[in-house]
């Protein structure tokens, strides 16, 4: 169980760099919100980088549940077996538009790791 809630935080972690990087202008664009979102050079508008920028701490606060659900950082209460359900809810809602992205980098390279956190913090879950 902690393997896979370490593997989980790294995703998460890794998704939240990325998202922090097109918030500050990474001409990344086309490979986040499924491929729509509107980009200038590649950069994303400013809403969607505010979007971004917002996604940020929600990420870190998910990997944060995770390894508290799996006793890896102290601070989780009996609200911790509650809330690593939503974080996999959320992990599977954010698989299935990643694989429906019309960006190939965000299909397969983001689809894919995020399918990889979720099945890990089912893992978690039921630990």
């Amino acid at each position: 169980m902690r393997r896979a809630a370490v593997l989980t935080q790294i995703v998460l972690q890794a998704v939240a760099v990325f998202q922090v990087a097109l918030a500050f202008g990474a001409p990344w664009g086309e490979h986040a919100y499924g491929g729509r979102a509107k980009t200038r050079n590649g950069q994303l508008t400013p809403p969607y980088r505010v979007m971004s920028g917002l996604a940020v701490p929600i990420l870190l606060f998910a990997s944060w549940i995770v390894l508290a659900k799996a006793d890896l950082v102290t601070g989780g209460g009996d609200w911790v077996n509650v809330a690593v359900w939503f974080v996999f809810g959320y992990l599977v809602l954010n698989t299935a538009t990643n694989f429906a992205s019309s960006s190939k980098v965000e299909r397969y390279v983001i689809g894919t790791a995020t399918a990889l956190a979720a099945v890990c913090t089912l893992i978690v879950a039921l630990g």
